[in-house]
């Protein structure tokens, strides 16, 4: 399934299928494939883009945010 994030949301593990753009305005010559390398995220990141699609298919998916009631609970006697 494709998914169109934003780019502060791209994390190492997810498969790149498009980057949201004009291919001038990327530095890679290729747009599909699994983000493995932290350099290439730094610079996905200091490109200018600022969405692109991923595959959940054939990478990782976005985080999903953590609410109140799925973090775990703190014990009564513990500092605040």
């Amino acid at each position: 399934m494709l998914k169109k994030i934003a780019i502060s949301q791209l994390r190492a593990g997810m498969y790149i299928h498009a980057l949201d753009g004009n291919w001038f305005n990327h530095p890679f010559w290729r747009t599909k494939f699994l983000l493995t390398d932290p350099a290439d995220l730094q610079t996905l990141r200091a490109s200018g883009i600022k969405a692109l699609w991923i595959d959940v298919q054939k990478g990782l998916d976005v985080q999903a945010p953590t609410t109140a009631a799925e973090q775990p609970a703190r014990p009564a006697d513990a500092p605040t």
